[in-house]
């Protein structure tokens, strides 16, 4: 071998050994870092498959805090799949792609629940609010892909769908192989257009099967439709969002009764004013069938439809409007978590409790049991005596007067102050700062006996070399005796 083919070889031998090495995580935490990124990469066409797989990963990563399941199935056997972000009783329905081609609005969604889950995870705070605040008193349940059967016709044609099919497929197409255009579901029928509200009433329905404009033979008649009611019948959700592109504007009122126009359009207005969308005027006579207008009817409850994006005629929308998509939404999901959070809690009734609670952090307080509502000073953590209960809110008993924090911060229930028990846990034991966190602490003990000053529920809250910290019990191991010497003192 030549010197210079020697040469060539040996750096290679160097650029593989480089490679390797980079794809290995120097250590655990290295590794933690590496996982904490974002799963849904929205600048691609988004198909089912890349959603399912995203969706797989999300439930994966964020246990207890991210649930999917299915809703139904399509006309052609799809999972109808429903992703839940969240651990609020107050739940916020958000919808997309009840049209083919407006699978941008899928992208939409999946990032935002992608987004919301690792702020949680990271304890930050988005706009005016802390994300653990808002998703431990809202759920968002999304549904990303009303319509995959659709979706997928209209990104990969004929060659996704069974040959027995293609000819109708092509006839309702108008002999067209290019499925750019579809917006129906793959039977045919355009699924906002399949509400029982005003159904008889829709304008303009085409008389048969099409890529666009049949309302179907009767309301319901859709697979996916029907799954979409019962799914919303059971969600109890404050208000709902189906989106749709494009014309950047919003739809809010179908035929809304004067008592709930003032509640309706004071979210209408936020939503435009952070978008920069155009609210449409109500009618006196709208035509129906409309998943928001069968949502308004049927719950007198909000509900919104934003079209996304700047006019794209006949086709999806292009992957290059996405920045300015994400841009105007940044923060939308939050300004309507807030109100449905608000909307649940004036629901709900005060309950006297007068119990011991304590705080693991120090928090925040509030001046009403509203994240709207003026925050006051810090709570330093330790035991306080919480007064009432009013949804998913404390109110508390301080040296200032009387505070209000999310429930979420306090751990409440029965508490044992364990007058001689020591454990001894090891550098495999998971350490907490708080039952309440949703990732141990990243931090290692050396052995070390300490005592055990309180415990609760299934938790041993203990004094180490590093803090106080808490760990299950179930891997906690009691130590018989202990040098009194080198167990730390509790304060």
């Amino acid at each position: 071998m030549s010197c210079m083919k020697k040469l060539k070889f040996a750096m290679i031998m160097f650029m593989a050994i480089l490679l390797t090495l980079s794809t290995i995580p120097a250590s655990p935490a290295a590794a933690a870092k590496a996982a904490s990124g974002y799963i849904v990469s929205p600048k691609q066409v988004y198909t089912y498959d890349i959603m399912v797989r995203d969706l797989q990963a999300l439930s994966e990563r964020y246990p207890g805090l991210i649930a999917t399941g299915s809703i139904g199935t399509s006309e052609y056997g799809r999972e109808l799949w429903h992703i839940d972000v969240g651990k609020g009783p107050a739940i916020i329905l958000l919808n997309g792609s009840h049209h083919a081609r407006e699978w941008i609005t899928t992208i939409l969604l999946m990032t935002m629940a992608d987004r919301y889950a690792l702020a949680y995870v990271q304890n930050a705070k988005w706009g005016a609010y802390s994300v653990r605040d808002l998703l431990d008193q809202v759920t968002f349940r999304f549904v990303p892909m009303v319509n995959p059967d659709g979706v997928t016709l209209q990104q990969k044609g004929l060659a996704a769908f069974p040959k027995a099919e293609r000819a109708k497929l092509l006839k309702m197409n108008g002999g067209s192989a290019n499925f750019k255009r579809w917006k129906a579901n793959a039977k045919g029928i355009d699924l906002n257009r399949q509400y029982p509200v005003d159904w008889e009433g829709i304008r303009n329905p085409a008389p048969g099967p099409s890529y666009m404009n049949y309302k179907g033979a009767k309301p319901m008649q859709a697979k996916e439709t029907q799954a979409m009611i019962e799914f919303t019948r059971s969600s109890g959700a404050e208000l709902a969002v189906a989106y749709h592109s494009s014309g950047e504007i919003l739809y809010w009122n179908y035929k809304t009764p004067a008592e709930h126009l003032s509640r309706d359009r004071k979210i209408a207005n936020q939503y435009a004013s952070m978008t920069g969308y155009r609210l449409v005027k109500p009618s006196a006579n709208p035509s129906g069938g409309g998943f928001t207008d069968w949502f308004i009817s049927q719950f007198g409850r909000p509900g919104l439809t934003p079209e996304l994006a700047r006019a794209a005629g006949g086709t999806n929308v292009p992957l290059s409007e996405w920045e300015r998509i994400w841009k105007q939404h940044r923060n939308t999901g939050w300004m309507l978590a807030a109100e449905a959070a608000e909307l649940w809690l004036n629901r709900q009734q005060a309950v006297k409790v007068n119990e011991s609670v304590r705080l693991t952090a120090d928090e925040r307080s509030y001046q009403w049991p509203n994240l709207k509502s003026r925050k006051l000073e810090l709570l330093y953590k330790g035991r306080y005596t919480a007064l009432r209960e009013k949804g998913g809110w404390l109110e508390i008993a301080t040296a200032n007067g009387i505070r209000w924090i999310p429930s979420r911060m306090a751990l409440k229930g029965e508490y044992q102050q364990p007058a001689s028990l020591y454990v001894a846990p090891g550098p495999e034991t998971e350490m907490f700062d708080s039952p309440l966190s949703p990732q141990p602490a990243s931090l290692q003990l050396a052995d070390q006996t300490v005592q055990v000053l309180e415990s609760w529920r299934e938790w041993f809250m203990i004094k180490t070399s590093k803090g106080v910290l808490w760990i299950r019990q179930e891997e906690a191991t009691q130590a018989k005796t202990a040098d009194a010497g080198s167990v730390p003192h509790p304060d």
